[in-house]
């Protein structure tokens, strides 16, 4: 198992990503605010307000937490972002990573799935 989690620098695409995750039966995401650094920063130290951006808040970023349990899955995933947001390697797009678990409780194991055992 592995825990991907996609920063997304659009939040209004989130429930987009999240509809198309349901249809390829990805389901038990987190979704949480998050804020980059720079834009942290810009708040601060006036350096880096020349890195924030003007217009609507793109300081507000939205990060999907979610559990993946295959390689299958995590192309399905990824896929699904990409579909959504557009190339990841592009700018202002979003960044997506996994991490191996190596203890979890308390997921709900459904019918037929064995690799929560």
């Amino acid at each position: 198992m592995n825990l991907l989690i996609a920063i997304i620098n659009d939040p209004d695409r989130v429930i987009d990503i999240l509809d198309e995750f349901y249809e390829v039966d990805i389901k038990g995401a987190t979704v949480m605010e998050s804020k980059g650094m720079a834009h942290i920063m810009a708040d601060h130290v006036p350096f880096f307000s020349r890195f924030a951006e003007f217009g609507k808040d793109p300081a507000q970023n939205k990060t999907i937490f979610v559990v993946i349990d295959s390689d299958e899955s995590r192309k399905k995933a990824i896929d699904a972002i990409e579909r959504i947001v557009g190339d990841l390697n592009k700018p202002d797009t979003g960044i997506v990573m996994t991490l191996p678990i190596d203890f979890c409780k308390g997921l709900v194991k459904t019918e037929g799935d064995e690799s929560l055992r």
